[in-house]
């Protein structure tokens, strides 16, 4: 098989193990009779983003020894927020309206925005190193407490589902499963990541950003339609700014603590500029009275496809 054959193959992993592993984390979370604010924001906010946190650990430790694999790590993190910011949002939206309150859309604003705007002012210098990753984490944690607190205090009553396992052995070792295919499709997807970059010709964080970027985004597709399914559209606008909240912060910050993570130029000067522009037009639409409709979607979808566009003609 080619490489970009088995680069998809582990992109293909990324997402099944993380299936496997929400889905059991859930059904073991239940048992216990753990709140729905918590799952919430932990199961289902964590679960989907382990894809691109396992491949900014493993990417680093590539790094730390001596094979660089900053492209890819910052390019997927900031090209998976990319993605989930324009063509998943836009294809939901296509699929129904999406709308949030003045104050939710208030408090996504300041979030996403401010850390967005953190990532520039460390990676300024085109280095993050232990400091700033320490830094991101920070302002990561501080934001989970602040939106835990939030979401408890807007929790009126919550009635306690009764789920019964008849095994329960079963769900931990199919979660370990889980963990063990997200770990192995995480090195095979860096180590054909690299080859590719090296093949084609093109810049680590164009396959990071592009390729790996939009396949590491279809936990938060697949949340994001099953929220609209179930009359939930909030949550799948939660969901989505949630997710890019974290993979700007986290998966970089960690990963900056095993090895000095190197920001390409195109990154700092293109990327993380189309993301600021996007997040503030997605801002923009959800604060309009009739919410996000179909035509913004696809004017979101279209986004997407030119910066793809743009990153491969200006940045190459």
């Amino acid at each position: 098989m080619s490489d970009f054959g088995l680069l998809l193959l582990g992109i293909l992993g990324l997402w099944l193990g993380t299936e496997l592993v929400v889905r059991k984390a859930i059904i073991l979370t239940k048992r216990f009779n753990v709140s729905s604010v918590f799952i919430g924001l932990s199961i289902l906010a964590f679960g989907t983003d382990l894809p691109e946190l396992i491949v900014a650990i493993n990417g680093a430790i590539h790094s730390s020894r001596g094979i660089d694999s900053s492209g890819v790590i910052v390019g997927n993190a900031i090209g998976s927020s990319i993605s989930q910011i324009s063509i998943i949002i836009g294809l939901t939206a296509v699929v129904h309206f999406l709308a949030a309150g003045k104050i939710q859309i208030r408090h996504l604003a300041v979030e996403l925005i401010g850390s967005i705007v953190l990532l520039a002012l460390v990676g300024f210098d085109y280095v993050i190193t232990w400091n700033d990753g320490a830094i991101l984490i920070i302002a990561f944690l501080i934001y989970f407490l602040t939106h835990l607190n939030r979401e408890r205090a807007n929790e009126i009553q919550e009635v306690k589902e009764k789920t019964i396992l008849l095994n329960t052995t079963s769900h931990v070792l199919l979660l370990i499963l889980g963990l063990g295919i997200v770990i192995l499709s995480s090195e095979l997807t860096i180590n054909k990541a690299l080859n590719l970059a090296n093949q084609w010709n093109v810049n680590q964080s164009f396959i990071g950003a592009v390729i790996i970027g939009l396949g590491t985004s279809l936990p938060e597709l697949a949340i994001s339609i099953s929220a609209i399914l179930k009359d939930k559209p909030g949550l799948s606008i939660g969901n989505i700014i949630g997710s890019n909240i974290f993979d700007i912060l986290v998966p970089i910050g960690i990963s900056s603590l095993i090895s000095n993570i190197y920001i390409e130029k195109s990154i700092l000067l293109f990327d993380m500029p189309f993301l600021l522009v996007l997040s503030i037009v997605v801002i923009y639409f959800l604060s309009k009275k009739k919410g996000l409709q179909k035509k913004e979607g696809i004017g979101l979808t279209l986004l997407y496809l030119t910066y793809v566009f743009l990153k491969y003609i200006l940045w190459q």
